[in-house]
């Protein structure tokens, strides 16, 4: 068995391999030269693409403790009005991050390690504009962050079966996880009197998904997932857009109420 201290170290390892045989930016492929010669390997070697995979795994279930964290933190200042944003960046990023361990090449690994660092800058600056907004505490935050950072490190005592974002299944647990918080955000709506309809058919659309995604899942094609990932893209815009237009309508509601309630 693994402990943390042990995890860390062969995450730098995989780093420093990676770094030194795999740029993190290129398009051909390395050769491989013959036996004996320099013994470099090739970009996509599958024990290299394979250290990749697991660090970006552990990479990105720390990162999900510390959006987790983030995100508790802003609903407490914010009664819940602020945290809408950063759960749609957070499920952006794991819909890419757990579709990682279904790549095989280095290309498609760096084209997603690329869309993690520009959902992992969306959600630095969501969070800033939140935290002004609310007048949060940077210490505060800190402490949340902490907690859930924390709880997640503690778990891993062995790389291969702690960490889920590895595994096949990964993709499928957080289409899943997600299509739940569709459904507590549809209830919610409805339980302050919104027409959520359109929301809850065109959140049905992305449900019917879920056949196309086990069997990409299952077949293991290459750039399967990369397919039913970008058709869900489309449905998740489309489902975000009308629930921001719920919310303005409402708010524009209750302002309404708050001014017609002033006395004259």
């Amino acid at each position: 068995m693994m402990n943390r201290r042990t995890i860390l170290c062969l995450c730098i390892v995989f780093v420093c391999i990676i770094v030194v045989a795999v740029p993190l930016v290129g398009a051909a492929t390395i050769t491989t030269p013959q036996a004996g010669e320099h013994g470099y390997l090739s970009r996509d070697n599958p024990e290299l693409i394979s250290s990749l995979k697991l660090h970006i795994a552990y990479l990105g279930e720390t990162q999900q403790a510390r959006m987790d964290g983030v995100i508790r933190y802003i609903d407490s200042i914010s009664a819940g009005k602020g945290t809408y944003n950063l759960q749609i960046i957070e499920e952006d990023y794991m819909t890419t991050a757990s579709s990682i361990p279904f790549m095989h090449t280095a290309d498609e690994i760096d084209a997603a390690r690329e869309d993690l660092q520009v959902q992992t800058r969306l959600f630095s600056e969501e969070t800033k504009a939140q935290m002004v907004m609310f007048n949060g505490s940077t210490d505060a935050m800190r402490g949340s962050i902490s907690a859930s950072t924390q709880a997640v490190e503690s778990s891993f005592t062995n790389m291969k079966d702690t960490l889920w974002l590895a595994r096949d299944t990964a993709r499928l647990t957080v289409f899943n996880t997600y299509s739940r918080k569709r459904d507590e955000l549809i209830t919610g709506l409805i339980a302050q009197g919104v027409d959520t309809s359109i929301a809850q058919k065109i959140s049905d659309q992305i449900d019917a998904e879920r056949s196309d995604l086990k069997t990409a899942l299952f077949t293991k094609q290459d750039g399967a997932i990369q397919n039913v990932n970008s058709g869900l893209k489309d449905l998740n815009r489309q489902f975000r857009d009308i629930i921001q237009g719920y919310r303005t309508d409402r708010k524009i509601q209750v302002d309404k109420s708050a001014i017609m309630a002033i006395p004259d």
